[in-house]
């Protein structure tokens, strides 16, 4: 060795086994000790001494010193201080120790000319502080390869330290391997390695390590473990760089932004990790190291994984500091604060429930005095400020603030960090004012902000910091009370903060960004272009302080691009508009599916792109728009804290769709996606006002588009909830007042409440009176109230009121941007007004000029696709209609100018079903008060038009509800005026398309395609899908219970539409295929003519303008027959009939009234038609009445002389009744090939709610028994008064395809739907009936009261029971007009069943005749009054 080295371990060896060489002498091993580090000795010192004799005190040891050259003397001085100074850094680890052990080193080696002996030592010496050295700085490992491979090169083989240069020399090329992958490094060590191993001896140090290396080397890095390698020790230079100099790198990392020396120091890290085991005291402090390394890394790149790793070694450097050790708080801090950046990332609410555990730890750890406390409070305020963020626990933000403000307790007047603290208790207490709209918190805030401010005098380097934060919250104020004050100052401080922050500096940007925020606001407050001018400059030159790459690029250019569209709004330069959309693409660019601000920018393009739309009308903009608006939905799943917004926006935009294409499927999801945002903003959500109010906006178009009086009280509800969250003083409260004074105002409309009608004019002038002038919201406010003020001028006709909102709507014309989407209708808001003021006024007035003009611009500038056009038309209708009307000759332009405005309106189909209806009834009104060419049509697009928009109705009732609202003559005075044409098919036709509407609906639902099904695959498949939608759609009311919460019924009702829409679709390709072009399309008369082919049917038509019959043949044309009667008579004929029929008058009582109404229904209606059938048929053969309206309600049948010798209708006919000729034709299509006739007879004598029992029941259900042919012919069923409850009697009705009913029967006349057959338990009603298939079934006796009584709001729906059994499948039915009394039951039923199958056979086609014998075998029985003997009628074939 040269030089005396460094003192690495002391042992004790005899001197015979020192010179010992023989195969008994042992290595000389040196174990190293846990922790140290040890290099292999080249050479080994030893001191040799002689012990005096008598002596034992190891002070006495005289050391034999060698002889040394004095030309050694310094060479040996600079080896020594060398090795004493590397020595000293292995220690210190102080980089300018290794600094000097080179410079010795470096001197050593010039001492040692080229032929020196000792040239291979030093050389050596120089090399090893070398290769340390570029460890250290991560340089070339060129220079430290080269010395070690001239120190080898002057060592032969057989050289006692060629095996310990050899093995330095390899470590140098494995670690330039792993820098720079060269193989030729790779293959260089391995081919020492290999020599070493081939000439030491196996149990040796350099042995063990050369075998080690070659492990290492062969093993991929990630499966090397660190506890295996330092089992045998390690080797000086190939091991990583010490744990201060690795904090060092890491340091260095976070001052600049290198990535390679990020890198490098991460991979420095990972390669020491491998040479720490788990036991090792500094693996803590390493994983520490490696975990903060990684999350820099992160935040740098976003590298999920990057926080992942950081995370998990956090975590075992935590498991390694137990509880008392005294890194455990920073190695606390530390993984706390990479859980927050992750929650921050991801949302995940463990996580930072983790956080919060941690820190408060950390706190513990850190009582009252400690140093760093105040520190530990903040982070702790700061994580529970975050989670009330998320949460919304009061709880949380309290104790936030708390903490800080015990932080400030801690930095009184005069600290350094009290501005510091005076921040952060500020931030809490303006978190605070938001949460709970607390005035004085953030009054307080604002406080805490100037007094920090304060504290920051002119030229300190926070004080840019304090003005920013001080406008944020100034601006915050200004947003809450709109104090111009604030805002002015808000921005003036930024402008002062901006001055301090001179081009290049960091925080330039965000007071940029900030500014233009400010200035934004005030431009949309006072619409000051210079304004929204300073903000485009501002933001363009934050993005060019972002250059491509930047992280905060795509912000910048979101900023940008909404400035861009605002100013779009304001000029109407589409450039700008352009521009932004562009912006907005790149900004979305930029992040990746996973990015958290993804969704956020999607939602921003979506709204540049609805913006285009509304400019160009470009569909392709507004469909794109919505997709991107659900793709930010789908990246907002359940739970997450901006689902709502994404759901407001996607509710906004399908608004949009629903606005320019009026689809009502987008409308139904606009408040399904209301309700759910509304959902997750509970009560204190900030915007929760704003769901309120836009759910509210929707359902009031529902409103409008369907007429749903639930949707327009429930819409007022909710304005009125949004009004009172934003009180007097709230800088948007205008909005929700005008909202809810039009709901208002509709509703006066509606139900004539002047009180609705004050409160809106009220509201909208409030409203206004917060608008000031300049206020992008004035114009439709202006607009608002001029619609009340001419909705009143309509009740009160007061001129002033008339006057008024025409000079409102032209003010608010001129205020209103020429691109605005809701200016046309402004323009026909001020024709229609214009428009009343001429009819008020008389015609020198030129406003109706005046009114055409606004008319037409309006409708200019409405879309071809826009809701309103059916709207628009109408009112072009009328002011030509008023040209017409106001013309001294006869102006048949302005009339025919009318019509075609008219059918505009009604086949505008974006306009919705509602608002088409109504245009098209307005049409026939017309027409027909102008005897126009165009009524037919008028009327065949109206039924077409009720018939639709029933469709789209999800219940029963409900549709009975809707066919109220409008003409129930519609069907008849459209046939009406077809037979008026001469037309008298058409008339057929017309009256199959427009009545009975719900039971046509009802069975389109259970239509057969056997003839269809087999055709092909394709028609397989239509088919198969037909039946699953019908099945659907029909058991649709089944699902619908009574006192369903509205949400949940509007939910059905939505499904409904949208199954009728898929339904609609296949029956359109089924009409594509060869041979089914009119499916599903109303019949023709040539299809209807079948109906009559087992005897003529008798059409009765009563309409406003005539009274006629209409006999159908089966093979010969119709024949119509004017009837002597008008409505009139009509009306009061069914009147006095229910008079008669009511009293409770028995057989010897007088019935001359009911003989009357029978002369009188003989003399006008039946003898007329009975004189055309004796020629058509022959008597006394079967004719079926079909009557509609009034004649619903007269037995026809019962019609006659009733005078000695005279004629009456039963004595010449056998009749029967049927709801349509539809109805007749499908009841033939039944087919029950049965060989036994399974007949159920069901009774119940005591229903519930009735006091006394029908006696008569259970012995009317054993004679009808008694009465029936035998088995195998009938299969006889008896359910008793007992046994017969709701359920059992469905069940029995539904299997039995012979039915009796023997029961009480009632009929709704309010809820016709809820007619019923009352069991013991429940009623049987007839919606039941109608959704159980009876397609089988042959025949229904009812033998109760009121079974065939329809409703006189609906008499051309024919809804009684009997009519729903024939609906629903029974081929023949026999029900009563009125009530029946058991005697008269009893005779009749033991009649009709010896009639009927007294011979042994059941045939469904003998009832009609069997009850007409049965009736007439009554007539001579002076005990029967006549009332009861004709009270029965049969239905069907």
């Amino acid at each position: 060795m040269l030089g005396h080295g460094d003192l690495l371990r002391t042992f004790e060896i005899s001197v015979t086994e020192l010179f010992d060489r023989s195969e008994n002498s042992r290595p000389m091993i040196f174990q190293p000790k846990s922790g140290d580090v040890v290099s292999p000795c080249t050479s080994l010192f030893i001191m040799v001494a002689q012990a005096l004799s008598c002596e034992t005190d190891t002070s006495v040891l005289r050391p034999i010193s060698p002889s040394t050259p004095s030309d050694m003397s310094a060479l040996t001085l600079k080896t020594d201080a060398g090795y004493s100074m590397l020595g000293r850094y292995n220690k210190a680890q102080n980089k300018r120790d290794l600094d000097q052990s080179i410079a010795h080193f470096e001197r050593a080696l010039d001492l040692c000319p080229v032929d020196h002996p000792c040239r291979p030592v030093a050389l050596f010496n120089l090399a090893t502080a070398k290769f340390i050295s570029c460890q250290v700085n991560g340089t070339y490992l060129d220079t430290p390869i080269s010395l070690f491979q001239d120190a080898l090169d002057l060592r032969p083989t057989g050289h006692p330290d060629r095996a310990t240069t050899q093995l330095h020399l390899a470590a140098a090329f494995l670690c330039r391997f792993a820098k720079g992958s060269f193989q030729a490094d790779a293959d260089a060590a391995e081919e020492l390695l290999n020599e070493i191993l081939d000439v030491c001896h196996t149990e040796s140090y350099i042995y063990r390590a050369a075998l080690l290396a070659v492990e290492t080397y062969a093993l991929p890095s990630q499966n090397t473990d660190a506890n295996d390698l330092m089992a045998e020790g390690p080797i000086a230079p190939m091991l990583p760089l010490s744990l201060h100099e690795l904090a060092r790198s890491v340091e260095r990392c976070q001052h600049i932004d290198d990535p390679d020396a990020l890198d490098e120091a991460i991979s420095l890290h990972y390669d020491a990790l491998k040479y720490y085991s788990r036991v090792h005291d500094e693996r803590g402090g390493l994983l520490c190291n490696l975990g903060s390394v990684l999350y820099l890394r992160f935040m740098r790149r976003g590298n999920d994984r990057d926080l992942d790793k950081a995370i998990v070694f956090h975590r075992e450097a935590l498991s390694l500091l137990p509880v008392g050790h005294p890194g455990r708080s920073v190695s606390l801090n530390n993984l706390a604060c990479a859980l927050a950046v992750s929650f921050a990332h991801r949302g995940g609410g463990e996580e930072l429930d983790e956080v919060i555990v941690l820190y408060r730890e950390v706190l513990d750890l850190q009582p009252v005095g400690h140093p760093v406390r105040a520190a530990s409070l903040n982070n702790l305020a700061d994580v529970l400020c975050t989670r009330f963020k998320r949460r919304g626990n009061d709880k949380d933000l309290d104790e936030a603030i708390t903490l800080v403000r015990a932080v400030l307790d801690l930095w009184p007047v005069g600290h350094p960090h009290r501005p510091k603290s005076l921040n952060n208790l500020a931030r809490a207490l303006s978190s605070r004012s938001q949460h709970r709209d607390d005035g004085e918190d953030l009054d307080a805030a604002i406080a805490c902000h100037r007094e920090a401010l304060d504290l920051w005098p002119v030229g300190h380097p926070d004080r840019s910091t304090s003005l920013c934060n001080l406008a944020n919250d100034l601006f915050t104020r200004f947003e809450q009370r709109g104090i111009d004050k604030d805002l002015n100052e808000a921005i003036t401080l930024h402008k002062q903060a901006l001055d301090l922050l001179p081009v290049g500096h960091p925080g330039r940007s965000d007071t940029l960004n900030n500014l233009g925020n400010e200035l934004s606001s005030r431009f949309t407050h006072r619409s000051n272009e210079n304004d929204i001018n300073e903000v485009i400059t501002l933001y363009r030159e934050v993005l060019a302080l972002y250059p491509v790459g930047h992280p905060h690029r795509s912000e910048s250019l979101n900023n940008l691009a909404s400035a861009l569209s605002t100013c779009f709004q304001q000029q109407g330069n589409e450039e700008q508009l352009d521009e932004a959309i562009a912006l907005h693409r790149e900004a979305l660019d930029l992040w990746p599916v996973t990015h958290p601000s993804r969704s956020a920018s999607l939602n921003n393009l979506a709204n540049a792109l609805s913006n285009r739309f509304r400019q160009r009308g470009n569909d392709q903009d507004l469909d794109q728009a919505t997709l991107l608006h659900r793709e930010a939905l789908d990246l907002y799943p359940f739970g997450h804290p901006h689902r709502s917004t994404s759901l407001y926006n996607l509710a906004n935009v399908l608004s949009l769709c629903f606005q320019y294409r009026g689809s009502e499927k987008d409308l139904d999801e606009v408040i399904t996606l209301h309700r759910e945002a509304l959902d997750l903003r509970p009560v204190g959500h900030p915007d929760r006002s704003t769901s309120l109010d836009d759910l509210a906006s929707a359902l009031f178009d529902h409103f409008m588009h369907r007429g749903n009086d639930k949707d327009l009280d429930e819409a007022i509800t909710l304005h009125r909830d949004a009004l009172a969250l934003r009180p007097v003083g709230h800088l948007h409260r205008s909005r929700p007042m005008d909202n809810l004074a039009t709901v208002l105002c509709e509703r006066f409309q509606q139900r004539g409440d002047e009180r609705d009608l004050n409160e809106a004019i009220m509201l909208h002038q409030q409203a206004l009176d917060l608008l000031p002038f300049g206020h992008p919201d004035r114009p439709d406010s202006l607009n608002n109230l001029a619609n009340a003020l001419s909705t009143r001028f309509r009740h009160q006709k007061s001129g002033e009121d008339l006057d008024k909102s025409i000079l409102v709507y032209g003010e608010a014309l001129t205020l209103q941007s020429v691109t605005h989407p809701r200016r046309p209708l402004l323009f026909n808001n001020l024709a229609t007004a214009l428009t009343d003021r001429f009819v008020e006024r008389g015609k020198d007035s030129d406003d109706l000029e005046k009114a055409l003009v606004n008319a037409y611009s309006a409708l200019s500038l409405f879309t071809t696709n826009d809701p309103h056009r059916s709207v628009v038309h109408g009112s072009l209708a009328t002011i030509h209609l008023l040209f017409h009307q106001s013309s001294t000759s006869e102006d048949i332009d302005s009339l025919n100018a009318a019509m075609d405005h008219f059918r505009a309106g009604a086949d505008s189909v974006s306009s919705g079903l509602l608002s088409r209806l109504q245009t098209s009834l307005r049409w026939v009104d017309n027409a027909d008060r102008y005897t126009h060419g165009t009524l037919l049509e008028a009327y065949a697009t109206s039924i077409q038009l009720l018939d639709a928009h029933m469709s789209a109705t999800a219940s029963v009732s409900s549709r009975h509800h809707v066919m109220k609202l409008f003409p129930r003559t519609l069907a008849v005075d459209a046939a009406s005026c077809a037979l008026h044409r001469g037309d008298v098919c058409r008339t057929v036709e017309l009256l199959e398309q427009g009545r009975t509407l719900i039971w046509t609906q009802m069975a389109r639902f259970r239509m057969p395609l056997d003839n269809l099904q087999d055709r092909n695959h394709h028609s397989e498949a239509l088919v198969k899908r037909f039946r699953e939608l019908s099945s659907v759609l029909d058991k649709h009311d089944a699902h619908l219970r009574d006192g369903i919460a509205r949400v949940e019924a509007e939910a059905e009702a939505m499904r409904y539409t949208r199954l009728v829409t898929d339904w609609q679709e296949v029956v359109q390709d089924i009409r594509k295929l060869e041979g089914f072009s009119r499916f599903m399309l109303p019949p023709l008369f040539s299809d209807l003519q079948s109906a009559a082919r087992d005897g003529p049917i008798i059409v009765l038509i009563a309409s406003k303008s005539s009274c006629d019959a209409i006999i159908i043949l089966h093979q010969q044309s119709p024949v119509s027959v004017h009837l002597a009667t008008d409505i009139t008579k009509l009306q009061q004929l069914v009147a006095t009939l229910r008079q008669t029929v009511q009293r409770d008058i028995g057989p010897k009582e007088p019935q001359g009234k009911l003989i009357a109404v029978l002369r009188e229904l003989w003399a006008d209606v039946v003898c007329p038609v009975v004189e055309n059938l004796d020629r058509l048929a022959l008597r006394p053969s079967r004719i079926l009445w079909c009557p509609t309206s009034f004649f619903n309600f007269l037995p026809l049948h019962a019609a006659g002389e009733y005078r000695r010798g005279g004629k009456n209708l039963s004595k010449l006919f056998i009749s029967s009744y049927t709801p349509s000729l539809t109805a007749l034709i499908r009841a033939r299509t039944n087919r029950d090939r049965s060989q036994t006739a399974p007949f159920a007879a069901i009774g119940q004598n005591h229903p519930a709610g009735f006091k006394f029992p029908l006696e008569a029941v259970e012995p009317e259900l054993e004679l009808v028994r008694s009465l029936l042919p035998p088995a195998p012919t009938v299969s006889f069923t008896k359910v008793t008064s007992v046994e017969s409850t709701k359920s059992r009697a469905l069940g029995t009705l539904r299997d039995n395809h012979w039915i009796h009913f023997a029961c009480h029967g009632t009929q709704n006349l309010t809820e016709p739907f809820k007619s019923a057959f009352l069991m013991r338990d429940q009623p049987l009603n007839l919606l039941d009936i109608t959704q159980t298939d009876l397609s089988r079934h042959q025949f229904a006796f009812l033998s109760a009261c009121e079974t065939a009584v329809g409703n006189f709001e609906t008499p051309d729906e024919v809804i009684h029971l009997a009519a729903a059994l024939q609906f629903a499948g029974v081929k023949s039915v026999i029900g009563t007009f009125w009530s029946v009394q058991d005697s008269t039951v009893q005779r009749l039923v033991e009649a009709f069943y010896r009639n009927f199958c007294g011979d042994g056979k059941m045939n469904s086609k003998r009832a009609a005749r069997a009850l007409h014998i049965a009736v007439q075998s009554l007539a001579n029985d002076k005990d029967i009054a006549l009332d009861q003997r004709v009270v029965f009628m049969h239905i069907g074939i």
